[in-house]
């Protein structure tokens, strides 16, 4: 099993709907057994997934020591998708977590990372929140490996380093970084790729995932790509990008 963060402290840069597409393409075409964990207050993944969410979200587990994952696991309209879902209280989760014990805070993630490695899911996918905070370094430390989606522009690209700063801090490992969004007629995009490139080397996705109304419409209609429109240029992306997920995690 191998657990993969998808993280950016930037919002909207297609966290979530990178974890539906990569995760529907891993289910459904290689028929893997898929974990989802909503670690986001806004509850996207969660509702995207889920008709029944629980009243007890997966920021319950890491703030009380008798709450279990399973109270916040929910199975889905796909046969091998499942989530632990978050409620918003995941929002508040940082000062709550922050007023505890080191043992208690120690015993929190030792229970989810427990329940990971005792499980039968082939990957799990912890779709992060847009921000740095001490949960989001704890959940970070948890996974086998880091994510980065970038939606390009000098400001995001300038991020980064904070990102892989935070990844560092906590001892995971950077697997590496994709551009969303991209404009291809876009001379900005362009040049901005070609500096990504140059600073992350090996570090960058060979994939790229583009700009389209059709990703954005599938999401709407809460549909993966592959199933509004499994023909089209940017849902093959989609296939592309987990193909090169799989070889980089190994």
């Amino acid at each position: 099993m191998k657990t993969i963060a998808i993280f950016n402290n930037k919002g909207g840069v297609a966290k979530t709907t990178t974890v539906i597409n990569v995760a529907y393409t891993l289910s459904n075409t290689m028929e893997k057994k898929i974990l989802i964990i909503d670690c986001d207050g806004q509850q996207n993944a969660s509702r995207f997934f889920s008709d029944n969410i629980s009243r007890l979200g997966i920021e319950h587990s890491i703030i009380t020591s008798a709450a279990s994952p399973v109270h916040s696991l929910s199975h889905t309209r796909y046969k091998n998708i499942d989530i632990l879902t978050s409620t918003s209280d995941m929002n508040e989760c940082a000062s709550f977590f922050n007023e505890l014990r080191a043992e208690e805070k120690n015993y929190n993630m030792t229970k989810i990372k427990n329940y990971l490695k005792y499980s039968d899911y082939d990957y799990v996918f912890l779709d992060m929140p847009p921000t740095l905070n001490c949960i989001t370094e704890q959940l970070l430390s948890i996974s086998d490996g880091v994510i980065v989606p970038v939606e390009l522009g000098t400001f995001a690209i300038q991020g980064i380093a904070k990102v892989t700063e935070t990844i560092n801090k906590v001892n995971a490992s950077f697997i590496g970084c994709f551009i969303s969004k991209f404009d291809v007629h876009n001379r900005a995009d362009n040049e901005l790729k070609q500096l990504l490139s140059s600073t992350l080397g090996n570090k960058i996705f060979d994939t790229v995932i583009p700009y389209s109304n059709i990703i954005r419409n599938s999401i709407n209609y809460r549909l993966t790509a592959f199933e509004y429109m499994h023909w089209l240029s940017p849902t093959k992306k989609y296939i592309d990008l987990t193909k090169e997920i799989i070889r980089k995690v190994g």
